[in-house]
Order: structure tokens, then C-alpha cells, then sequence
């Protein structure tokens, strides 16, 4: 499942505009909403209109906008529903009663679960239509680069991982400390290995990772595309039968490696989707605003084209400060 990314909230006020004027005004708008003793005070239904417009206009706008294009682009099926369909379940789960839930999700505008539900599908879509957008900017050449350099056969391995303990509450000098105790702990256990124990022996006496240092360390086998970057590259720098000569410093801690077994290096063909994947998520991670350069992109293929000044103004703005990263 593609990694699902955040877009604007939408608040669920329906503005309808009519007309093709530059400026839009409701039918009928010029008619008194609020009366006063004081005509000089009333408000009018375009009163009321121009001030949500400016408010709230744009971002329900653009839902509305993204509904319309994204269900010709992505019709409803099985994996949309599902997800759906889950994303909903997760939130009722915080709630005892249907009541609870109800209330929580009117406060945020939604009048009920459907209208949530077709909020978390309008999101998914959008999330099919940036990584559509992201495969058009790789290249074939940066497809085979991937693959030339991060693409190996399937590895069977093992870990041995000493954790760095750190909290919040700690001083830097307390994390430095910690940082120090848990390197000399790994190049200890590296000791023991050059000392001719068993990989399996040290992992049981020295590993922090509760799942696994019970069976020696092992890893299972898994794909190299599976692994973070420093983890990979350990790996592909491994032969079959070594291990770690000195601690490799990951998310988790420091760790030692065992490289037991490798499988061959699979077709190009058979991992290119996943590698087009992968790619995508380096090129977010390393720029965010790509989801938007996407979204923005996918209107753009439909010409389409606010008629009314002010909105299209609001968009304008709420576009190139996203576009921005602002």
C-alpha cells in the first residue's frame, strides 16, 4: 500500500456559486439574511457569502475540484473501499459508543461516517495521483542506477544490536555518556567474535533486540530492498560467512551484522515497480512539496479555471505557499 500523505483539512460548508462573472454571487443573494431596526445594519446572503468565501472557500473548493477529477482518474474499487473502510474503523476505536464517535467527527464538519469516508477516499486518490506524478520524473536511467547499485538477491542474516539507551530528561553529556557505554558494549561483542565465539553465543549474551537474540540473532531472510540504507550497504559490503568488524551505527543503536547466505540478484523487470516506488518515497522524503507539484499538476491536465477573481486569487496564494513549503 502506497504511503498515504497528509493534504488540507476541509471544513464541510457547501458554497455554491453561480454565474461566470469575474466575482460570483449567490441567486438571490442581495436578499436580507439579518434584518435590523437599522436597515443601514442589515446583512445580506452575499454578506455571509463573501466573508466564508474568503474563509473557508478555497480549501472546500479544492475538495471539491479534487473529488471531481480523481473519481474519473481513480473509480471506486476494492483496495480504495478497504482502505476506507479501515481508516474509519482505527478512529472508532477510540470511542465506547457510536454516539462518541459521531460527536467527534461532527465537530470537525463532518455530518457522518460516509462523508468522512469519502473524505479519506478523496485523500487516498490523491495519494495515487502524486506517485503517478513522481514515476513520470524517473528516468529509465535512474532505474537502472537504482538497480545496479541497491539491488541484491534475497539475504539471509543476522544481527547482534546494542541499544542506546537516551530520554528526553537527559543532559547531552548523559546521551554522550550513553552513546559510549552501548559503542564499547558492541566493540566488546566484536571481541568475542574475533575471539572465535559463535555468532549465535555472542548474540544470546550481548543483544538488546528481545524477538530474535534467543535464536542467535537471526534475521530471517529478506530483500535488500527492505533495508535502510545503512543496513544495505552493510550487507552488500559483507561476504557470505563475515560479519561486522566494527559497529554500525543504525536508528536502533549499533549493530553487528552476519551476513549467512545471498540468493541471486533477481531481474530488473521483476523489481522495477518496487524500485519506482522506492525512488518516489526518496524523492518526497527529500522534498515534500512534490505532493502538491502533483496535485497541482493533475488539475492542471483538466484546464481547470476558477471563474471567480477572489477564489482564484485564494488558491493562487494557498498553492505557492504550499508549492513554497510554507
Amino acid at each position: 500500500m502506497k504511503k498515504i500523505l497528509t493534504f488540507l483539512i476541509a471544513f464541510t460548508i457547501i458554497l455554491t456559486t453561480l454565474g461566470c462573472d469575474k466575482n460570483t454571487n449567490l441567486e438571490g443573494g442581495e436578499n436580507d439574511l439579518v434584518t435590523f431596526n437599522d436597515t443601514n445594519l442589515n446583512i445580506t446572503t452575499n454578506d455571509l457569502y463573501e466573508k466564508l468565501k474568503a474563509k473557508y472557500g478555497v480549501n472546500f473548493l479544492i475538495d471539491m475540484i479534487d473529488t471531481n477529477i480523481l473519481n474519473e482518474e481513480y473509480p471506486d474499487d476494492e483496495e480504495i473501499e478497504d482502505y476506507a473502510t479501515i481508516q474509519i474503523d482505527s478512529l472508532k476505536n477510540y470511542y465506547s459508543t457510536e454516539a462518541e464517535f459521531l460527536e467527534y467527527i461532527n465537530s470537525y464538519g463532518y455530518e457522518d461516517e460516509e462523508e468522512l469516508k469519502d473524505y479519506f477516499k478523496l485523500n487516498y486518490k490523491r495519494n495515487l495521483a502524486v506517485y503517478d506524478y513522481l514515476e513520470t520524473l524517473i528516468s529509465d536511467e535512474d532505474i537502472q542506477k537504482y538497480y545496479d547499485e541497491k539491488i541484491s538477491g534475497d539475504i539471509t542474516g543476522s544481527h547482534i544490536l546494542i541499544e542506546v539507551n537516551l530520554t528526553d530528561s537527559m543532559t547531552e553529556e548523559e546521551k554522550r555518556t550513553a552513546k559510549e557505554e552501548a559503542l564499547e558494549k558492541a566493540e566488546e561483542a566484536i571481541q568475542k567474535l574475533e575471539d572465535g565465539e559463535s555468532f549465535e553465543n555472542v548474540a544470546r549474551d550481548y543483544s538488546d533486540d528481545t524477538e530474535n537474540y534467543d535464536n542467535g540473532g537471526s534475521m530471517g531472510t529478506f530483500a535488500s530492498l527492505d533495508l535502510d540504507d545503512v543496513t544495505r550497504q552493510e550487507f552488500a559490503r559483507l561476504e557470505v560467512g563475515a560479519y561486522s568488524t566494527t559497529p554500525v551505527e543504525t536508528e536502533y543503536g549499533y549493530e553487528i551484522f552476519l551476513k549467512v547466505a545471498e540468493k541471486e540478484k533477481p531481474s530488473l523487470e521483476s523489481v522495477k515497480t518496487r524500485i519506482i516506488k522506492n525512488i518516489s518515497d526518496e524523492k518526497l522524503t527529500a522534498d515534500s512539496t512534490l505532493q502538491y507539484e502533483g496535485i497541482k499538476a493533475m488539475r492542471e491536465k483538466y484546464g481547470f479555471k476558477i471563474q471567480d477573481e477572489d477564489l482564484e486569487i485564494y488558491y493562487e496564494n494557498t498553492m505557492n505557499n504550499l508549492l513554497a513549503g510554507e
